[in-house]
């Protein structure tokens, strides 16, 4: 570097002069510089001396700026006035710090301020750094001669610092200084001197001077003034005496180390809070959750964050990109997932020792701002699965009776949807079979808010947010009637939605059926069994029955029941009755034999109000008393009693064991979905009605490998345990009723087919105590049963030549134990002949696509309905190019869920023959007078066997032709046919596709004119003809005669 551009602060001392401490300096005694010298080396050698002695990781990076720009820095840390620009965002701020390099001119502020400079390779853009009073030009550096001349008071060295214009700065000449600033001394401006290009700020050349031993002026120079921050002027101070312009230029290693000191200087006294301006959130394919926290830290110092994770996931931060990664502990499905942790980012990674004291006495007195910021983000993860509802339903066994009470749709309907709890609506829709006077009736059961809605054609709609449990329920009231028979049967799908708004993938079918005839009222019917619980005398009240099963095949609802004590009968014997929650059945006691239940109300109320009787009595008498049970339903018809006996024991206090008694009986079919194994247990003689456990097993006696039970309710106080794969154990302390649902919630499924199996069930009350004889239920197995398959239409037959015709139009697949299909082939086989092509178009809705081989197998896959199929099977077609022998022989074949095929596929005849040729038949003898015209043809029967459109026709005088002669066609509005004449021949040619009867209106249009009588034989010979689609023609031409005369 050239001395013209730096001088050393110790060159701006009088070593003659004592040096006395000024506020202001002035021109004629400036010692400003004496503290920079004395001051700032003592700062530095401590603030190194700290650095070295507390950092173990202490590492900066000087800028990318010459030498000059790390020198010039020194003089505009002491003297540049202005505030700074604001902090700059960087990803190397965020990771590892942003490193202060001598190109920083504000202790105070970031090195941004260079965002508003102009570029160091351009002169042009320079704030005023030489200003417009400079005569001489930037390239020209004047010697120190030269400025003793001009200012012979003074000896001056020009020197570099950052000092904003005095326009920019709002502070002129003569203006009085700030107290709170510190105050440059007047100078004069000497010759422009080279511009000092720098990465931090625009720099101009200010002389500062110290006064030569002569006499002050006459004439005081004006003051300048220039402002600077606090934390500017302690650490330029601090580093004045490292920089000296006349010194050796600096080792990058140097410039590093103030880099570095000089940060923690700032940190320590005027550290600001980390900032966040934004956080964003993206989730992706993974369910993984993308977090970008934009941060900053003012002074540039580098930042760390510290983690606090959320309960539901783990939270990282990726070290290359700078996001945070959220990933479930268990992966959303269902519903979405809210989350909210907290990121604390930190400043403070390079506070050491005793720096941490200086750093909490700069907080104390408000110089510094916390290290740590603690930002909190919140997201909602949404689920990356959610499952369809499905519902496995069976219609009503018994037949809907033309004439007769509506009928329930369904007899069973179990919804499953394993990430729902609720459903929104479902909708049940006749598909097949349906006719007009059809009708799906519903009406909610109290306390339950579905709504339905009937659009009078083919469809119930049930919506309102509700439990799966309300919605088996409301599709199990739904009623059936019609007004016509129809085909014996309806198809209806039932299709649902969750509170997901999720649909279900495939409706599902069930069937009901319409039969004709008569109506018959069947009476009701009742197993009743006696309390196990016997009734000691003087005790408490005890349960008249433990099993109340109803049973009606044609009525839902019952009117009444009767229950008498017909044998035993004490005079102190009292049947009470007090009505469960929710049922609206009353109770009448006559005082003496009989309670009378009555009021319309389901079965299964009724069996909850059977049950709810209790017996009690005061005198002892026989040892039981036998009741019986009598029904009368809603249809007026009154079954048979059913008897049931209660023991009545004298005062004697005895504890009877507990017993389990299950009713079922599963039949399980291979490959189908698990059996519920009980469809009723009871439970008696628990102590206080209370029960910790259950195990349900299968027994080893015809136990076959893969047999498997499994639970299928939904998580409650009982808790149950997979043992094995054939056993089940129950826990908790919950009551009797509880664990009697849990145990009907139990599924059977198995692998092989075997011999019955036995599945015993014991409980566990609260003094360990289990049933002495387990309750027992006997399951047995299946195979799966084949499909089969009818075609019903009449055989088809193709001409040659012609759009395909359809193998079978009417096809009718059963299943038994499947209600869908996964394929089917339509096969030639026999009379195949070369261009034989069997076709399916996918049909818009149906889930099945077709496969031709191109010799003689055509096959449909997908798994779909057998009504879907049906329609798939109905919609192939076939064509021929060949005529063969004796047309072709073809089978239908599905294969069901369980893999099988029928056993014995469907066969189906297609007849094959060639095109036949039209016939006309013409009338028509005619009187024209020359020069007139007439139509010739008075009528055209056409007739084509297998076609219904014709491509031309001719029309010829054939015999007595004559010159003049002449036949024309004019066309007829909305007919396509056109014509043209020869009139060399006497031929009319008509052409364009046109149906049979447009053609026979245009040959009746055609009309003939001659010009001569033509001698002896007046009469012309029209020959008529006709061609069909398939370019054949009549065999015989049609012919009319017209005479020509002259009158």
């Amino acid at each position: 570097m050239s001395d013209g551009q730096f001088w050393a602060a110790k060159d701006l001392l009088d070593d003659a002069r004592p040096i006395a401490s000024r506020r202001h300096a002035r021109a004629a005694e400036a010692n400003y510089a004496a503290h920079i010298g004395r001051v700032g080396a003592l700062a530095v050698s401590l603030g190194i001396g700290l650095a070295v002695a507390h950092s173990s990781t202490g590492v900066a990076a000087a800028a990318d700026g010459d030498t000059d720009s790390a020198s010039a820095s020194s003089s505009a840390n002491t003297t540049t006035a202005g505030p700074s620009t604001g902090p700059s965002r960087t990803s190397e701020a965020d990771d590892a710090g942003a490193s202060d390099s001598g190109a920083d001119t504000d202790a105070g502020d970031d090195s941004d301020d260079r965002a508003d400079e102009p570029s160091d390779d351009d002169p042009s853009e320079e704030t005023d750094g030489a200003s417009t009073d400079d005569p001489s030009d930037e390239s020209v550096t004047p010697s120190d001669e030269a400025v003793k001349k001009r200012f012979p008071r003074l000896h001056t060295r020009p020197a570099v610092v950052d000092t904003p214009s005095l326009e920019s700065e709002g502070t002129s000449v003569g203006e009085e200084a700030d107290p709170d600033t510190v105050d440059a001394p007047a100078v004069a401006a000497p010759p422009a001197a080279p511009p000092i290009q720098s990465r931090s700020a625009a720099r101009k050349p200010v002389t500062m001077s110290v006064a030569e031993s002569v006499p002050a002026p006459a004439e005081p120079v004006a003051d300048e003034s220039v402002t600077v921050s606090l934390a500017s002027a302690v650490t330029s101070d601090a580093l004045a005496p490292l920089t000296d312009p006349l010194a050796p230029v600096s080792s990058p290693l140097n410039d590093a180390l103030l880099a570095y000191v000089r940060r923690l200087i700032t940190h320590t006294f005027f550290n600001k809070t980390p900032v966040v301006h934004s956080v964003t959130t993206e989730q992706i394919l993974t369910g993984q959750v993308l977090i970008t926290i934009d941060a900053e830290d003012p002074n540039g110092d580098p930042l760390t964050y510290d983690i606090v994770q959320p309960d539901t996931g783990l939270v990282f931060r990726d070290p290359i990109t700078g996001t945070f990664v959220y990933t479930p502990t268990v992966p959303v499905i269902g519903d979405s997932v809210p989350v909210e942790f907290k990121v604390v980012i930190r400043d403070d990674s390079e506070d050491f020792g005793f720096l941490r004291v200086l750093h909490s006495v700069a907080r104390l007195f408000g110089l510094a701002q916390a290290d740590n910021y603690t930002q909190t983000v919140s997201f909602v993860v949404d689920p990356i699965v959610q499952i369809p509802p499905s519902v496995i339903a069976v219609g009503n066994l018994l037949p809907y009776t033309l004439g007769g009470d509506p009928i329930k749709l369904l007899s069973i309907a179990e919804i499953l949807d394993p990430d729902s709890d609720s459903l929104k609506s479902a909708v049940i829709k006749i598909n097949t079979g349906r006719q007009t006077g059809d009708t799906l009736n519903y009406v909610a059961a109290e306390g339950i808010t579905i709504v339905g809605t009937w659009n009078g054609v083919d469809t119930l709609t049930l919506t309102g947010l509700a439990s799966k449990a309300d919605y088996e329920a409301a599709l199990k009231a739904i009623t059936f009637s019609a007004t016509d028979l129809g085909l014996l049967g309806r198809g209806v799908g039932i299709t649902l939605t969750d509170e997901q708004d999720v649909n279900g993938v495939l409706a599902t079918p069930v069937l009901v059926t319409v039969v004709p005839g008569i109506v018959i009222k069947l009476p009701p019917g009742i197993l009743a069994l006696g309390g196990l619980t016997p009734f000691t005398l003087g005790g408490s009240p005890v349960k008249l029955l433990s099993v109340a099963e109803i049973t009606d095949l044609d009525s839902d609802s019952m009117k009444s029941a009767t229950v008498k004590i017909t044998a035993g009968v004490q005079p102190g014997d009292t049947l009470n009755y007090v009505a469960p929650e929710g049922i609206t059945i009353t109770g009448s006691w006559n005082g003496t034999d009989t309670l009378t239940l009555s009021g319309v109300a389901s079965k299964a109320d009724y069996e909850a109000a059977l049950k709810a009787i209790t017996f009690s009595t005061t005198d002892l008498g026989p040892a039981s008393r036998i009741v019986t049970v009598s029904l009368t339903d809603a249809d007026d018809v009154t079954g048979l009693g059913a008897p049931a006996t209660l023991l009545v024991l004298p005062a004697v206090v005895i504890e009877l064991p507990l017993t389990v008694t299950a009713l079922g009986t599963p039949v399980y079919t291979l490959g189908k979905p698990p059996v519920k194994v009980v469809s009723s247990v009871d439970i008696a003689n628990a102590d206080g009605g209370q029960l910790t456990g259950a195990v349900v097993t299968v027994a080893a006696l015809a136990r076959l490998s893969g047999d498997k039970l499994t639970y299928t309710g939904a998580v409650g106080t009982i808790d149950v345990v997979q043992t094995n794969a054939y056993t089940l154990t129950l826990s908790g302390a919950a009551s009797v009723a509880d664990y009697e649902a849990a145990l009907k919630q139990i599924a059977f499924s198995a692998t092989q087919l075997g011999l019955t199996r036995t599945v015993t069930i014991t409980v566990t009350e609260a003094d360990g105590d289990t049933n002495p004889l387990p309750g027992i239920v006997l399951v047995n197995t299946l195979t799966p049963l084949s499909p089969t398959v009818t075609v019903v239409s009449l055989p088809p037959t193709y001409t040659i030549g012609k759009t395909g015709v359809k193998v079978a139009s009417t096809v009718a697949i059963g299943d038994l134990d499947s209600d869908t299909l996964t394929g089917a082939t339509v096969k030639i086989t026999l009379g195949r002949q070369s261009g034989d092509i069997l076709k399916f178009t996918t049909l818009a809705g149906i889930p099945i696509t077709g496969t031709w081989n191109g010799t003689d197998t055509l096959t449909l896959t997908g798994t779909a309905t057998k009504e879907q199929y049906e329609t798939a099977l109905e919609s192939v077609t076939f064509t021929a190019t060949t005529l063969g022998l004796l047309g072709r022989t073809m089978s239908i074949d599905v294969v069901d869920d369980s893999d099988l095929g029928a056993l014995l596929p469907a066969t189906v005849l297609v007849g094959v023959k060639n095109p036949d040729r039209p016939t006309i038949a013409t009338v028509g003898a005619t009187i024209v007078k020359v020069n007139n015209t007439v139509k010739p043809i008075t009528s055209a029967t056409i007739i084509d066997t297998d076609s219904s459109v014709l491509t031309g026709a001719s029309v010829a005088i054939t015999a007595n032709f004559k010159s003049g002669d002449t036949l024309a066609y004019t066309p007829i509005a909305g007919n396509p046919i056109t014509a043209v004449y020869t009139p060399s021949t006497g031929e009319l040619k008509l052409s364009g596709t046109a149906t049979i009867a447009q053609y026979k209106q245009a040959l009746e249009a055609v009309t003939f004119k001659a010009t001569q009588v033509g001698g002896l034989l007046p009469t012309r010979t029209i020959t008529v003809n006709v061609t069909d689609d398939s370019n054949l023609n009549a065999l015989l031409s049609g012919i009319v005669l017209t005479t020509v005369s002259l009158i």
